[in-house]
């Protein structure tokens, strides 16, 4: 939860103090020019030193994703170790794996820090040796062991006899079990509702992106047209050429950006609304955590949204402004206020347990989902963390791999045989191939917890068994062969040229088994909107 708090308000931070930032780390480096190496002349260094900035700002960007991220990683899965880990050193072993690898976010911090102290490349270089290549095997060999563990447990087909409580299970003896007091309580209906709805729409989302973006793009074009003076199209072909690029640019991103916030804070919300049911026993606190959570988590990811939309009427600056206004800033507040309130009564809950003191809540216990769909996600988790190492250690060598398919296929990708005209054909392929190998580890992370979360969500809310076991189904299997779409498309793109190779992975993977995926959520949001409209009309209040 702390990682949460922190890579949310990062973000927060780095989005409000942008400038400054920009301002303080130039000033830093142009003041350590020998560090830096750097000529001395202002006006000649001015464009080593923004690349120079512009790392500094990933990192910082990257401390916020993988904060939220590995926050909620190591959520789920040291629930996961407690549940279907046995033995009780292999246990611990897991979960101090674990634990160290919540330094992983912290490396990026020490990647824009070092940057600015010993140069990028020896700073780069420091913070990868010290935290984050040890922090991120780490994690990886948790994953991985918790695969297998996993793994055992299905071959022997005991997870009805072991694995009944998702945080911490009951294990077979006295003895392992003197440090587990707790059981992870059912959050409110409603709050998982909101959960659930909002990663359907998030993915949805995203769908609709991918599917129409051509239209949308069209959509977006036209609109600014409509406004030249706004903004600033003067009426010549190339120059305005060069405007409607960049609005679109910026319309999409807000769009990607929902997409993104939307899955993530989706699970933040039900990863807290667990933890506030299991460790928040003062009811009002609870409710009032419950209300910020929900209110501020759902509706803050529509602020990029509302961004993109009003970016072709009213200019990107304003629209940018009134997104901020109206919802970024007022919804982002609440949500950051519960991520660190929360951080109170869990506080207190580890110095109670120092103690040996308990704190029982009412609740029903939660259940795992099945195991069959815990393994699938565990075994992409791991392959999205493998893939997004091997991505940035082996960068060169798949650069030099792809270029040679590339060059060896000119008709493909319209190679005419002159070194100036094809060399930017073949950078965009290989970027392209990069992005694409990008988002098979970001898409494989997060739909794997996307699995988790929908299967716990599944497994305790959808009382029908036939319906709960078939939307676990879909999801295990739809979920894990998704994220394989680009891996495929990274593949292909160099062999069969951007569009084929996109629409195949389109047409094989990311429709069918996209589809499946977001089809259970969406079913599941059904499910429990229906419930609690039965329970409203139940209710002695109700009609």
């Amino acid at each position: 939860m702390l990682l949460l708090a922190l890579g949310a308000t990062g973000g927060a931070l780095m989005s409000v103090l942008q400038p400054q930032i920009r301002q303080s780390a130039s000033e830093r480096i142009f003041a350590a020019r020998e560090v830096h190496t750097l000529s001395g002349s202002r006006d000649y260094d001015t464009d080593v030193v923004s690349e120079i900035v512009f790392t500094i700002e990933a990192g910082l960007s990257f401390f916020h994703t993988h904060g939220e991220g590995m926050g909620l990683v190591l959520l789920f899965a040291a629930a996961l170790v407690a549940s279907l880990a046995r033995p009780r050193m292999v246990r611990g072993g897991l979960q101090w794996l674990l634990g160290l690898s919540a330094l992983f976010p912290i490396g990026y911090l020490a990647y824009s820090a070092f940057i600015l102290v010993y140069g990028r490349d020896r700073g780069i270089a420091l913070a990868e040796r010290l935290l984050l290549i040890p922090a991120g095997s780490s994690a990886i060999l948790a994953l991985a062991g918790l695969a297998g563990a996993a793994g055992l447990l299905l071959v022997n087909r005991r997870l009805r006899r072991t694995g009944e409580m998702l945080l911490p299970s009951a294990p077979p003896t006295d003895a392992d079990n003197a440090d587990d007091r707790d059981r992870w309580k059912r959050p409110p209906r409603a709050v998982v509702l909101a959960a659930v709805l909002l990663i359907a729409l998030a993915e949805l989302g995203g769908a609709a992106m991918g599917r129409f973006k051509a239209e949308i793009d069209s959509f977006t074009s036209a609109r600014v047209r409509e406004r030249p003076d706004l903004h600033g199209l003067v009426g010549s072909p190339d120059v305005d050429a060069e405007i409607l690029e960049e609005i679109r640019v910026k319309a999409d991103a807000g769009l990607r950006l929902f997409h993104l916030h939307g899955e993530g804070v989706g699970l933040m919300l039900f990863a807290g609304a667990l933890v506030i049911a299991t460790y928040v026993s003062a009811p009002r606190l609870r409710w009032v955590l419950y209300a910020a959570l929900t209110v501020g988590g759902f509706v803050f990811p529509f602020g990029y949204l509302v961004r993109s939309g009003l970016i072709p009427f009213r200019g990107v600056d304003a629209a940018r402004t009134a997104a901020a206004v109206s919802v970024l800033v007022p919804s982002g507040i609440l949500l950051l206020l519960a991520l660190w309130t929360l951080l109170l009564p869990l506080g207190r809950a580890l110095l109670a347990r120092r103690r040996g003191a308990t704190d029982e809540t009412a609740g029903s216990a939660v259940r795992p989902p099945l195991l069959v769909l815990v393994v699938a996600a565990l075994v992409l988790l791991v392959l999205a963390e493998v893939g997004g190492g091997v991505m940035t250690a082996f960068k060169v060598d798949l650069d030099r791999a792809r270029r040679a398919q590339a060059e060896a296929r000119p008709l493909v990708h319209g190679l005419v045989g002159v070194r100036q005209i094809d060399g930017p054909v073949i950078d965009a392929v290989l970027s392209r191939a990069d992005f694409a190998l990008r988002l098979f580890h970001l898409h494989g992370e997060g739909m794997a917890l996307v699995m988790v979360a929908g299967g716990i969500i599944v497994r305790n809310f959808v009382s029908a068994r036939a319906l709960a076991g078939l939307l676990q189904a879909m999801l295990a299997v739809g979920g894990f062969l998704y994220p394989f779409g680009y891996l495929a498309w990274s593949l292909m793109i160099p062999v069969l040229g951007l569009q084929p190779s996109r629409d195949l992975a389109e047409a094989f993977l990311w429709i069918p088994f996209g589809g499946a995926a977001l089809v259970a959520m969406i079913v599941t949001a059904l499910v429990l909107a229906g419930e609690l409209l039965l329970a409203a009309g139940a209710s002695p209040g109700g009609p």
